[in-house]
């Protein structure tokens, strides 16, 4: 029970290994703005790629698309900021990981982004495990069974 478990989880990490690498090519193809996955009217995914990392992107405006450092606000000579933001976050770009939101009275624009390396190294490691398990099962064999499976010579007891 437990082999048939371990191959069943081996098979779909990697069929979500395949999907992770495709994703990953994907990126260096089409851009978020212009194709993306729509869950609802302020929910979408898409793929970007920055370098040699392409990234899941979820974003609410696929209008504006995942927000990449634009213009959100202007500020007048006194300091103001129009339009007004009510709130603001953000976490890195470090890690793999980019987090942004803004608030304001007329709109908001939040974008996360994550890395596909970490699904890919993660969805990577049944297949090797099954691939070094299946390769020391096999040296195994091969030890204790010798090459061709030769029979062992048949003795003849010659009477006289």
């Amino acid at each position: 029970m437990a082999h048939r478990t371990f191959k069943i989880a081996t098979v779909f990490s990697t069929l979500m290994l395949a999907i992770s690498i495709l994703l990953f090519i994907v990126g260096y193809i089409v851009s978020p703005w212009d194709y993306h996955f729509s869950f609802s009217d302020d929910s979408h995914v898409g793929v970007w790629t920055r370098g040699l990392d392409s990234r899941l992107v979820f974003f609410n405006d696929a209008e504006y698309g995942p927000y990449r450092g634009s213009i959100i606000g202007l500020v007048d000579a006194d300091g103001n900021v129009y339009p007004p933001l009510e709130r603001e976050e953000a976490f890195g770009d470090s890690w793999g990981i980019y987090y942004r939101y803004f608030k304001s009275s007329d709109s908001t624009i939040w974008t996360l982004m994550v890395t596909l390396w970490y699904p890919i190294v993660l969805f990577a490691i049944m297949p090797l495990v099954g691939l070094v398990c299946s390769a020391v099962g096999r040296s195994a064999s091969n030890v204790a069974e010798p090459c061709g499976e030769r029979e062992p010579p048949v003795t003849r007891v010659l009477k006289s």
